[in-house]
């Protein structure tokens, strides 16, 4: 099986994304305290070295986390990482929220901006894991096998992006 066609499935991909940003932002302050005022997130999906991609906004995400969400994809496909968290540097503007696999002989990115780090990379999870019907274990896995990062709160069962990523 091929990686299946993003561009046909980009309203499936908006929905789940959309539902993911209410469920993070819509969490109570004592729960996720953020004192920046979130207005939407850039998502972006794509077949490394194909036209099979998804570039969407999640309501009304900054420029810079449109400009966001693609750099951390490019970044980590030109270093050869599996997750722009291995090559964050917040003082150079370089953040993680991208993640990358091998499914079924093509490299897929999923990236996220718009949120914090943790968010971001945690919706990009939950994206690859909606578009391969992989489980979110075997995704962590993978990107761990393969050298990439991945944010410690995935791995705290009482953090709420945990909760989140394990709650399908």
């Amino acid at each position: 099986m091929e990686p299946k066609d993003l561009v046909g499935r980009r309203a499936h991909f908006v929905a789940y994304a959309t539902e993911l940003f209410d469920k993070i932002t819509h969490l109570p302050k004592e729960i996720r305290p953020d004192n920046k005022e979130r207005t939407g997130i850039q998502i972006y999906l794509r077949e490394v070295g194909t036209r099979n991609s998804v570039f969407a906004s999640i309501y009304e995400p900054s420029e810079q986390a449109q400009i966001f969400s693609v750099e951390k994809a490019i970044r980590s496909e030109t270093l050869g990482d599996y997750s722009s968290q291995n090559s964050e540097d917040p003082d150079y503007m370089k953040f993680r929220g991208s993640l990358s696999i091998l499914f079924n002989k093509s490299r897929i990115q999923a990236s996220c901006s718009g949120l914090s780090g943790d968010e971001d990379t945690a919706i990009s999870l939950l994206l690859l894991s909606f578009l391969t019907q992989l489980s979110v274990d075997s995704l962590i896995k993978h990107v761990l096998v393969q050298g990439g990062m991945i944010p410690e709160c995935f791995f705290d069962r009482n953090h709420y992006l945990y909760k989140l990523i394990y709650a399908d």
